[in-house]
């Protein structure tokens, strides 16, 4: 939980500062943790009754994994590369 509240915060200072590759460092962490949590539907039920300290306010159905990745505009979907 304090991990991703640390996150958060540094991606936004890091965007404002223009520290694009420490930004997109952040946001690559935040989304591998995300992703974890579908792989452990234990720790995400424990999270999911602390939605509101992890910046989530609204209840769309997803699940928590989605959810984080979501609000945080980090995406979850597969490349679509040319594959040229």
């Amino acid at each position: 939980m304090s991990r991703w509240q640390k996150l958060d915060r540094a991606v936004v200072r890091r965007y404002a500062a223009g520290d694009y590759s420490g930004y997109d460092a952040a946001r690559k962490e935040m989304g591998e943790m995300a992703k974890s949590l579908e792989r452990d539907p234990q720790l995400e039920s424990i999270l999911a009754n602390r939605k509101r300290e992890l910046g989530i306010t609204l209840e769309s159905g997803r699940r928590l994994g989605r959810e984080l990745a979501f609000h945080h505009g980090i995406d979850f979907s597969r490349g679509r590369g040319l594959g040229l």
